[in-house]
């Protein structure tokens, strides 16, 4: 089997970003056994990785990603171990966040890319409403960020047939409208960040120049 062929395969199951969770606001004496086991009351855990020492207080972050074996176990997690006590601490849970090298942004010609067959699977992860089908996933790959924009308003226009399935795929094709939106925001809030350092370091410049030229007279009166 090739490489697209297997992960096409692999589009009806699940997708391994999905399976894991951010578990926060965890006790500084909680050990990782104890966390584990509160963690194992939603299902079989797959992998815990507990954040490091902090080296200038010699104490946990206080944060962990938990793999489950499933994203349907991981949805359970979040609904479920969200708000549980552990060492007198209410944990925090939320669905970790695809990788960053997954994602792109709104420029360059990202509107006219196909949206690729990981992130067509992350969305496929996402939805709750059913299966979804490994063919709708491959079709969602192939297609634009526009074109699934497209598809998403001519479902919603037909929903109300009830075809089987139907809201199925459109869930779907929504949860990528979601990933883009993200992305886009992301994207802005970095250029916005980006003209806020360019204007601070252009007036930290004229604030220098300033105090030069202030400054000059008292310098040729103690040089004389």
């Amino acid at each position: 089997m090739d490489v697209s062929a297997s992960a096409a395969a692999m589009a009806d199951v699940n997708c391994r970003c999905s399976r894991v969770v951010y578990v926060g606001n965890i006790g500084f004496h909680a050990t990782e056994a104890e966390l584990r086991d509160a963690c194992e009351l939603i299902g079989p855990v797959r992998s815990l990785r507990l954040a490091a020492l902090d080296p200038a207080t010699n104490k946990r972050k206080g944060y962990a990603f938990v793999e489950y074996a499933d994203d349907e176990t991981a949805r359970s997690a979040l609904r479920n171990l969200h708000g549980h006590l552990l060492r007198g601490r209410e944990l925090r849970v939320g669905l970790a966040a695809r990788p960053s090298s997954r994602r792109r942004g709104g420029g360059g010609g990202g509107d006219r890319e196909p949206v690729g067959m990981e992130d067509a699977v992350h969305a496929a992860s996402l939805v709750v409403s059913g299966r979804p089908l490994a063919s709708v996933t491959r079709y969602l790959a192939a297609r634009s960020r526009q074109e699934v924009r497209e598809m998403v308003a001519a479902l919603e226009a037909t929903e109300q047939l009830k075809i089987p399935g139907l809201g199925t795929a459109l869930e779907q094709a929504q949860r990528l409208l979601e990933m883009f939106a993200a992305d886009e925001g992301e994207v802005a809030r970095k250029k916005l960040k980006r003209a806020s350092d360019e204007e601070h370091a252009k007036q930290s410049k004229v604030v220098g120049v300033q105090g030069f030229f202030t400054h000059r007279p008292l310098l040729l009166i103690y040089s004389r």
